[in-house]
């Protein structure tokens, strides 16, 4: 017989995986419009390879599908994009990358670094991008406006929230359409724009948004959890990590979520369904680097330490599995001789693959790959950015191409495709 707790937690899962099934057909059934007199195809599901948003996937795990090289690392190409980059590309099933320069335009760069096309959108402070079912790129503005582009053309413009400088990334929907935000708002659009649902966050948040059981989760400033079931007239808080928390988070399985929290000592878990937040595992002899990339319930995070970054692999019990050294520094001195307190420069969110291989980049702008076998590296394959953006890593992010390739967008405007031998299973 069942204990009257496993009872009740088999019924908040239930209800959750119940509003998750209820979210996507109700979204669905009000979802994509249709205009009879100008019939057109609709592109919907999850295509298979590439990255379709922020942190590859809408449960913003960091893990590919494709698998890394481990080693042999090598330059494919570099190619220079002629604008600042700040923000995560995105990458679809043919391995065509879009990315959104710091004055609005969106660049598509062909697997082989040749680029396609460029359009200009006039968008002011565009946000992180995401990748729709059918390739349209869809960011958010400073003004509160969704901007969706295809194939060299602005498809559309929605206004739909205040004017703001933040914008959580967009999550795409399987459905074809899209959820965008500002720090304050929330709205669901189908693939044409139109607006199918919408509310107001009562926390702000700046972090990507995260699916999960069905549900649109976002992370506030203050590291409280909230979900929202598109249709509904309010969000609910359901769950704090107790902090701010690093970077963003990460899904673990469809109710956990992981997160590096309480000034970068904790890698903490919470539980959607119960509401609860876990310390999975406590920093010693340095601080965790958040977001980590998940591979299931196991936790790949970089430890910044005063002699340098270690890339650990934590079990979903918290338990550490593996460590090995990413990055040698001289310990830093304080003014009074001994050990600087450490500082946390601007870092790369890192990614996994199936075989546990470690994607990183260094606060130098070196990139490498850490496998069971070691860590292979390229030097300095990005340029410090200048004085007016040191907030800002000279890698702004990693993401996946093919098997065994990734890529790497510096901040001062080149993309790196990497290659190298296929990391093999442990």
């Amino acid at each position: 017989m069942m204990a009257p707790g496993r009872q009740a937690r088999g019924r908040r899962a239930t209800a959750w995986a119940a509003a998750g099934t209820a979210i996507a057909v109700a979204v669905m059934a009000s979802g994509q419009t249709a205009n009879v007199q100008r019939p057109r195809t609709l592109i919907v599901g999850r295509p298979s390879g590439g990255a379709r948003a922020d942190r590859v996937d809408a449960a913003r795990t960091g893990r590919t599908r494709t698998e890394l090289p481990g080693s042999g690392l090598r330059t494919e190409w570099r190619i220079p994009l002629g604008a600042f980059i700040e923000h995560a590309p995105v990458v679809d099933a043919r391995g065509c990358t879009y990315l959104v320069g710091g004055r609005g335009e969106v660049i598509a760069i062909a697997r082989d670094g040749t680029e396609r096309w460029r359009v200009s959108t006039g968008a002011a402070q565009p946000g992180p991008s995401a990748l729709l079912a059918d390739d349209t790129v869809v960011f958010v503005d400073a003004a509160g406006e969704a901007v969706a582009v295809r194939d060299g053309a602005v498809r559309w413009r929605v206004p739909f929230g205040r004017s703001d400088a933040a914008h959580p990334s967009p999550l795409p929907l399987d459905d074809g359409g899209v959820v965008v935000a500002t720090t304050h708002e929330l709205a669901v659009l189908d693939a044409d724009g139109a607006v199918r649902a919408r509310t107001t966050l009562f926390e702000a948040t700046s972090l990507p948004l995260v699916a999960a059981g069905g549900r649109v989760v976002g992370v506030t400033f203050s590291g409280a959890v909230w979900s929202w079931i598109p249709g509904a007239p309010d969000a609910a808080r359901v769950a704090s990590f107790g902090s701010p928390i690093d970077s963003n988070a990460a899904l673990a399985d469809d109710h956990t979520l992981v997160a590096v929290s309480a000034d970068r000592m904790h890698l903490t878990a919470v539980d959607l369904l119960q509401g609860m937040a876990t310390t999975r595992a406590v920093a010693t002899g340095g601080l965790w680097l958040g977001p980590p990339a998940m591979r299931g319930g196991s936790a790949y995070v970089a430890l910044l330490t005063p002699t340098g970054e270690v890339g650990v692999t934590l079990d979903s019990a918290g338990n550490e599995v593996a460590r090995v050294s990413l990055a040698v520094r001289p310990i830093a001195v304080g003014t009074d001789g001994g050990a600087a307190a450490l500082a946390v420069l601007p870092h790369t969110p890192p990614l996994v693959d199936s075989t546990g291989a470690f994607a990183f980049a260094t606060a130098e702008g070196a990139i490498g790959v850490a496998t069971a076998r070691g860590v292979d590296l390229l030097g300095e394959a990005c340029s410090p950015p200048p004085a007016a953006a040191r907030g800002t890593p000279p890698v702004v992010a990693l993401a996946p191409l093919e098997a065994g390739a990734f890529e790497a967008v510096c901040y001062s405007g080149a993309l790196l495709a990497i290659g190298g031998r296929k990391a093999t299973r442990p």
